[in-house]
């Protein structure tokens, strides 16, 4: 066994040996996609270890190839089985428990599709996601006016593209967007974060982290990889462009103000920096629905466009002051 650092991990994508604590629990086993959630797992333990699984003799040879697309992709919704999948979960959500845990694992297959480069297979699970957020889980969250109660908790790389899905999809629908403005959307919210599995691993930490994410260029190499291999209109692919984009003409890459900046882009954007708010992704520190609003307001038309924030606004209880890490189960 031997000291690992996540800097030296931060070169795999598969992993190719065993990763143990100092106590000798195992953490990893050999082969799993290292994802960025599992990085900054590994960041919390003070020393991780590696204990290869090759011979000798096979030190030379080369590093195992990505897993076997068919395999990797041989799942659907209904098959999963949710007791497979450890994840912390909203208890008190208007979404099941158990259709939240199998959102989040199914997410999370379709994201290590994405991540090991078989985009066409990858966008075919999304499709059907897609179709239960707007079947499922727009009945559920019609069910409440609370913010809390819809929102998914747990680990960000998961929850956030759903989350920024589901509210960018609910907007969308109370503003009698047409239906297919409407999957747009929803699909532009799963993937408006993209262009992060574009940057090296090593560079995934920093780019999660509200203080670095503007010297990042994913908004750019995720508009590249919806439009040349992912082929999707041009509508979805500026919501991974634009969804930094500020009204007042203060965002990035661009720059772009008010009506230059697309429909769409206006509603995720309006999502994504509600839904890191409550992730505490902001320099903003917020505990609750009602502190999240707040701020918002306080930003007003100079962040967000008019339109879709007050319609966001009037769609939960000003009064939610339930603390989100309250409702972790």
């Amino acid at each position: 066994m031997r000291i690992v650092t996540t800097k030296e991990l931060s070169s795999y994508k598969i992993l190719p040996f065993d990763i143990f604590t100092e106590n000798n629990s195992k953490i990893f086993g050999a082969g799993e996609v290292l994802t960025p959630g599992k990085l900054i797992i590994l960041k919390n333990y003070p020393k991780i270890y590696a204990e290869e699984v090759f011979s000798e003799d096979s030190a030379n040879k080369k590093a195992p190839s990505r897993p076997n697309m068919k395999k990797l992709a041989n799942f659907s919704f209904d098959s999963l089985d949710p007791n497979d999948f450890e994840t912390v979960i909203n208890r008190d959500s208007t979404i099941k428990m158990e259709v939240q845990i199998k959102i989040k694992y199914y997410f999370r297959k379709t994201l290590d599709l994405f991540m090991q480069g078989y985009y066409e297979e990858g966008l075919s699970k999304l499709n059907p996601l897609v179709n239960i957020i707007k079947s499922d889980l727009f009945k559920q969250a019609g069910k409440s006016n609370k913010g809390s109660q819809i929102r998914f908790l747990g680990e960000y790389e998961l929850c956030h593209p759903i989350n920024v899905a589901l509210i960018s999809g609910v907007i969308a629908k109370k503003l009698d967007f047409p239906n297919l403005s409407v999957d747009y959307i929803i699909l532009g919210g799963l993937l408006h974060d993209i262009g992060k599995i574009k940057i090296d691993l090593g560079e995934r930490s920093a780019i999660l982290s509200a203080n670095e994410e503007e010297v990042m260029n994913h908004t750019v190499l995720g508009y590249e990889l919806i439009k040349k291999d992912l082929k999707l209109p041009e509508e979805v692919a500026k919501i991974a462009l634009e969804h930094h984009e500020n009204n007042d003409g203060s965002g990035y890459p661009q720059g772009l103000s008010s009506d230059y900046i697309s429909e769409l882009s206006q509603i995720v954007n309006v999502a994504n920096y509600y839904d890191n708010l409550a992730f505490n992704r902001t320099p903003y520190h917020i505990t609750s629905n009602r502190e999240a609003l707040r701020v918002m307001l306080e930003l007003g038309t100079k962040r967000f466009a008019a339109k879709m924030l007050y319609t966001f606004i009037h769609m939960f209880n000003y009064d939610d002051p339930k603390d989100f890490n309250d409702m972790i189960v």
